[in-house]
């Protein structure tokens, strides 16, 4: 089994319209080698190209929504499965009021379906941590040619051979014993992902130790041949290196920087903090 080194460096905040190939060369170009992986932030990149939604413009929200929001948050993650989750996490699905929670579901719904509604949070890939106001990071389109695009363009950069993982902090299950299959809980381009949405979040978190070991999600890669075994453990790797920025949730992000409501977080504040969006992986034996 390969060893794992990483390397990081700090970048300021990608906001919409930051050039994430620049920046990467920008801090890396001189660590790079032959054969380095890098791995990137999907929500970094999603923000970068303005892949993001301003949840405030959902008005008006049905009431079966609301209902159905309140029974799979309030009631089954809040209560009846809030032992299968971190304290923290809990303390997020009670806290935050049901007006948020409906509106994220609604956009969810559009986007993964009721495959995804039966999650606690970061349905579909729709993730609000790490951003200012009611905005949310949308999943990335085409991530597979986004990462053969960022591949490409880097090589011809810095004429070398780079691999390159886009990763999620969503969660991904993957059987004990198994090294070719692994359940998700949302879309990804990786060979032998199985996206169950909330159902497989449900699964997974239940008989996770017994059955499962838990992963962040790979989302996309290019480069040579890695098998899934190997894929997830340089994903989990990489968040480790990557960190959280202003916290795991909303709530946590809203207390580090001092602020009361979603409202009151600005463009400006994402500054605050050194920010990983993307880290280098190197094999060693």
């Amino acid at each position: 089994m390969w060893k794992l080194k990483g390397y990081r460096r700090p970048f300021k905040y990608w906001i919409p319209g930051t050039n994430v190939i620049d920046e990467i060369v920008k801090a890396y170009g001189k660590l790079l080698r032959d054969g380095d992986l890098i791995a990137i932030s999907e929500k970094a990149i999603c923000t970068a190209k303005g892949n993001i939604y301003d949840e405030s413009r959902i008005t008006s929200v049905d009431p079966i929504t609301k209902i159905s929001s309140y029974i799979v948050n309030k009631v089954l993650w809040g209560k009846v499965l809030s032992s299968k989750l971190p304290s923290e996490a809990v303390e997020m699905i009670r806290w935050v009021p049901i007006r948020y929670v409906a509106s994220h579901k609604k956009l969810a719904l559009k986007y993964g379906g009721l495959i995804q509604f039966l999650k606690p949070y970061s349905e579909a890939g729709i993730d609000a941590t790490n951003l200012p106001y009611t905005y949310v990071s949308l999943p990335l389109r085409e991530a597979d040619r986004e990462a053969r695009y960022i591949k490409y363009k880097v090589e011809r950069k810095l004429k070398i051979k780079v691999n390159i993982l886009i990763i999620d902090t969503d969660r991904t299950f993957k059987i004990k014993g198994v090294d070719n299959i692994a359940i998700t809980t949302r879309p990804s381009t990786i060979k032998g992902l199985i996206d169950m949405g909330g159902l497989g979040f449900i699964i997974g978190k239940i008989f996770k130790n017994k059955f499962f070991e838990e992963y962040p999600t790979p989302i996309a890669y290019k480069g040579e041949y890695m098998n899934l075994t190997d894929i997830l453990r340089a994903t989990k790797f990489a968040d480790k290196l990557m960190g959280h920025g202003f916290g795991r949730d909303v709530m946590e992000m809203l207390r580090r920087m001092g602020k009361g409501s979603f409202e009151e977080i600005k463009w400006i504040d994402m500054y605050r903090i050194k920010h990983y969006p993307a880290v280098v992986i190197r094999k060693c034996q």
